[in-house]
């Protein structure tokens, strides 16, 4: 989805029609209204498939001519490819780079962003600017009570330690445990005892949640063993959700997101 506001003379934010639209032959276009009084323009692009890039750059393209002169910036709360921020593999596309090579060719005023997975992106972005993500994180705690913070994996954990220690509550850590001889996960390792009261597992997408599910099973399993029992919470800012939420409310007693992706009543948006 990809709509437009302005900022009028006056200091008053206003929608602008903006109309997008696919011809039979696949191509996409862009028609923005031309007699708005505007002083500046926003766009908020949610970018869910390679299709919407496309729309957003034509919108982009509308805007510039209607309104040539007044700044342009961009809301992007998630970045796509922004996972692909490296080759692993010789011969292979660097996504994230070519990505954020179109949006700088733009040249938005600013480009703001959440939970951009890496500081590849951030890098590789001109103008960029990431929104706080305490308070969305603070609505979820909020609606549980205090809880502990519980990074997934290795390349969350610096992040939640730090969302932790702004917070002022505890955090435990866990990671994915590989075959070496084959490189795939099998399985998940819990460092550090459990606490007894409620666990929020915290992270900035969620997929198709395996990851999630494997680690809500780690927890329940040592719970059993330890003999705790404290409810289980799940807090991302990307609700991709690609295989749905029943698998994930069988095992979290509630999912938070800041974006939910396919409008589930059951993800409470904070």
């Amino acid at each position: 989805m990809i709509t437009v506001s302005y900022l009028t003379r006056d200091g008053q934010s206003q929608a602008l029609r903006l109309e997008l639209f696919t011809f039979p032959g696949g191509e996409a276009h862009a028609t923005v209204e031309t007699s708005a009084p505007v002083a500046a323009l926003s766009i908020r692009a949610d970018l869910r498939d390679a299709g919407a890039i496309i729309s957003l750059l034509m919108a982009t393209d509308a805007l510039r001519r209607a309104y040539p002169t007044a700044p342009l910036e961009l809301h992007l709360p998630y970045v796509p490819y922004a996972r692909q921020d490296r080759v692993a593999n010789p011969g292979e596309a660097l996504a994230a780079k070519v990505f954020c090579t179109l949006i700088n060719q733009q040249g938005y005023s600013r480009v703001v962003i959440q939970d951009p997975h890496s500081d590849v992106v951030t890098a590789l972005l001109d103008r960029v600017e990431v929104e706080d993500p305490l308070p969305a994180l603070r609505r979820a705690l909020e609606a549980i009570g205090p809880a502990t913070l519980v990074a997934p994996d290795a390349g969350a954990r610096k992040r939640v330690l730090k969302l932790a220690q702004l917070l002022g509550c505890g955090a435990i850590c866990a990671d994915k445990v590989r075959d070496t001889a084959t490189g795939k996960i099998s399985g998940i390792e819990l460092h550090g005892a459990l606490p007894a009261g409620p666990l929020l597992v915290v992270d900035d997408i969620c997929d198709g949640g395996g990851t999630f599910i494997g680690l809500a099973e780690a927890i329940a399993a040592r719970q059993a063993a330890e003999g705790k029992t404290a409810p289980l919470y799940l807090y991302v800012t990307h609700g991709i959700f690609s295989r749905g939420l029943d698998r994930l409310l069988e095992r979290f007693d509630a999912v938070f997101a800041r974006n939910d992706w396919i409008g589930d009543a059951r993800c409470r948006l904070v």
